[in-house]
């Protein structure tokens, strides 16, 4: 097999996908960064011989799961499981598939150079589908081939406020900021307001509204929630991602 040296680039929004292993420190946890991408040549369809593993869920397209461990610093590949390894027990002879690299039943990294991204702490699932989840802390591990280079822990990767918790506390909040006369003409509108996350609790913006043709009355709208004390922020894989929100609702008062 062709090794070359590659720095990856994972993206903090791409989907979910299934995740590979990483044991470190005694500990076996799943990471969404996946070193075996950036092998030259590298082509899953050629794991596992010439046995057809496929994954069994709507969207999934890794047919394996790797292992990784952190051993002296260095990251190395013990084994890959096909996805649908508790059922068929299929996994990658790596024998054959590193003849010249493999060391007591290891393969070191050292075509791999980027970031990896190993969670902590609790986390939230972002429900777009796929969807993903988001940790409240993440290590970022900087791999030089396969050397541990540097590490940074990060926190506070995301914060929830009570306008997405429940939207009726953005409803309360518009009705005791808006003056009673464009309260009123709001009655019996449907309305959509689309608020979009930025880097901080503070740094929040209005994308959209939809249901309101008065400008002046959308004007004054959009001052109001302008002056929310906060809102949601997100991180993930130390990226800043932004969110857009759509909160609904529809002033049926007599």
């Amino acid at each position: 097999m062709n090794i070359g040296f590659c720095q990856n680039r994972n993206y903090a929004g791409q989907p979910f996908a299934e995740p590979d292993l990483l044991i470190w420190e005694n500990d076996t946890i799943q990471i969404q960064t996946f070193p075996l991408d950036c092998l030259s040549k590298f082509d899953q369809k050629n794991l596992f011989g010439n046995k057809e593993v496929k994954p069994e869920c709507w969207g999934c397209l890794k047919n394996y799961t790797a292992e990784w461990k952190i051993i002296n610093s260095k990251l190395y590949l013990s084994n890959i499981y096909s996805f649908n390894f508790k059922k068929d027990s299929i996994k990658t002879d790596l024998n054959k598939l590193f003849p010249d690299k493999i060391k007591n039943n290891l393969v070191l990294a050292d075509w791999y150079s980027g970031n990896l991204f190993v969670p902590k702490g609790e986390y939230i699932w972002m429900s777009q589908s796929p969807g993903f989840p988001i940790y409240e802390s993440e290590w970022k591990l900087i791999i030089e081939k396969g050397q541990i280079a540097n590490t940074e822990l990060k926190s506070g990767n995301y914060y929830k406020s009570i306008y997405t918790k429940n939207p009726k506390n953005l409803i309360t909040f518009i009705e005791n900021n808006l003056d009673q006369k464009s309260i009123n003409e709001l009655k019996n509108k449907k309305i959509s307001i689309y608020l979009k996350t930025g880097k901080s609790k503070n740094d929040f913006s209005i994308s959209k509204i939809i249901g309101i043709t008065d400008k002046i009355l959308e004007k004054k709208l959009v001052e109001v929630i302008n002056k929310l004390p906060d809102f949601d922020y997100y991180y993930r894989h130390g990226e800043e991602l932004n969110m857009i929100f759509p909160i609904t609702f529809m002033d049926n008062r007599p």
